[in-house]
């Protein structure tokens, strides 16, 4: 100002400014805090100047802050190529969806994994209530999959193949070059990524119960060499005798084929369950006949090789 005190009007006045160089003047006093808006006078500089640094303090800080919580992330889900080597951080990092309710975040989440994935995704599906919708959009997923050049394997029980929608996608996933093999027992639902991340169910026994997601690590590889081996001990799903679809059976039914499959006799059978031995063996034609078995002993493990005797 050309005063102490003199307002913005009076200070031009005195310089012989024009209005549009007035104009000028006031935005950029303005921009700067140095003029009070009210009285049209020039601000107390010092305020003013502390009051800047202590604006670029806190700005500072947040930009502090922001670049921890980045390298955090970047720590827990990026593979830098400086890090990928036998010599890489042994620390698991977990994360918990507690319930079917937040199943559009992990559904989020195993997208983004299934995007960012670089040589391999491995699938391990016991049986669910699966719609044609969530196979649909699990296709999705696995044609951009693999279109990004990336291996996939899936692992399915053998009693899904008594369901012909199972079937039909099996079909799309293998012209899709997604390699298939059935087995009589999962033991629980899991994904793992490139070796290095996996989705499991936290209880096998309760998909309730929710999922946990699983970050570097040994635990990981071991995971993924569990999945090894049950891939080796698998079938293909052309190799698997199939029984009628739609074939389900009765509590009593199962019973009768688990001790059959353990050689049980009809005698033995039929003091377990508390009926007459002319009741098990009537029971046996039966299953026998509905698997398309030559023997009492082969219907059980024929039964068993279709997962029919697996709890549901």
């Amino acid at each position: 100002m050309h005063q102490r005190g003199e307002s913005l009007p009076e200070a031009a006045d005195g310089l012989g400014l024009a209005a549009a160089e007035i104009d000028r003047a006031r935005d950029q006093l303005t921009r700067l805090d140095l003029l009070n808006p009210e009285t049209q006078t020039a601000a107390n500089v010092t305020v003013t100047l502390k009051r800047t640094l202590q604006n670029t303090h806190r700005l500072l800080d947040g930009l502090v802050e922001q670049h921890v919580r980045t390298a955090a992330l970047a720590k827990h889900y990026l593979r830098l190529p400086e890090q990928a080597d036998d010599h890489a951080d042994d620390h698991a990092h977990i994360e918990f969806f507690p319930r079917l309710d937040r199943g559009d975040q992990l559904s989020e989440r195993i997208n983004e994994l299934a995007e960012l994935a670089e040589t391999e995704v491995l699938g391990m599906h016991p049986v669910a209530a699966w719609t044609r919708e969530s196979l649909e959009e699990g296709l999705a997923r696995s044609e951009t999959t693999m279109r990004n050049g990336v291996r996939m394997r899936a692992l399915h029980a053998q009693i899904a193949l008594s369901n012909p929608l199972i079937r039909e996608f099996m079909g799309r996933w293998r012209r899709l070059d997604i390699e298939v093999r059935v087995a009589p027992v999962i033991p629980t639902r899991m994904l793992i990524y490139d070796r290095r991340t996996a989705v499991v169910q936290a209880d096998p026994h309760d998909p309730e119960a929710g999922s946990i997601l699983i970050r570097g690590g040994s635990l990981v590889k071991s995971l993924a060499a569990i999945y090894d081996y049950c891939w080796t001990t698998a079938s293909e799903p052309d190799d698997v005798p199939r029984s009628a679809d739609g074939v389900t059976l009765t509590e009593q039914q199962r019973a009768v084929l688990r001790m059959l499959a353990a050689g049980q006799k009809d005698s033995a059978i039929a003091r377990s369950m508390g009926v007459s031995t002319r009741t098990v063996t009537r029971l046996v034609g039966e299953l026998t006949a509905m698997l398309g078995a030559s023997s009492r002993f082969q219907a059980g493990v024929r039964a068993a090789r279709l997962g029919l005797l697996d709890v549901r």
